[in-house]
């Protein structure tokens, strides 16, 4: 029996949070289909706090919280409707993101409460392109990043 993987041409779907909490009945919308290889969950370790006494051995350790990031570039075609308006960049609304891996089988994410920023980029080569950013922040209950099978 193979291995499933969650890797491929992914599903990315976002719903503005109302008062930071996901609405009661949300109505999730699709971003159109990413740049090639731009879609990428970025965690970085938490930072180590250490307990030392004199001489500078650590007695006792203790780490934060990780840090997530969803990166993905969309290209800005003709007919975009921008589908998370920004003002120079700045997204003051808080979203919710999931991501579904191109195999159905198997398991994606989703983060109930982002911040969300974007670039506009434009080279002759590529054309023009948006990236957008979601940084996750702490829900009113569970983990930042979730295990999300859609």
């Amino acid at each position: 029996m193979a291995n499933i993987i969650s890797w491929g041409k992914p599903k990315i779907e976002y719903v503005k949070l109302e008062n930071g909490e996901m609405p009661s009945a949300p109505t999730w919308k699709a971003f159109p289909t990413p740049v090639e290889n731009s879609t990428k969950l970025e965690t970085e370790e938490g930072d180590s706090k250490e307990a030392k006494v004199e001489g500078g051995e650590i007695i006792a350790t203790r780490k934060n919280a990780s840090k997530y990031k969803l990166e993905f570039e969309i290209y800005e075609t003709d007919d975009l409707v921008t589908p998370i308006p920004d003002e120079d960049g700045i997204i003051l609304d808080q979203y919710a993101v999931r991501l579904s891996p191109e195999n159905s089988s198997a398991k994606g994410f989703i983060m109930d409460k982002t911040n969300v920023s974007s670039i506009k980029t434009w080279d002759s080569e590529i054309g023009g392109k948006i990236k957008y950013t979601f940084t996750a922040l702490k829900p009113k209950t569970g983990k930042m990043l979730k295990e999300y099978n859609g």
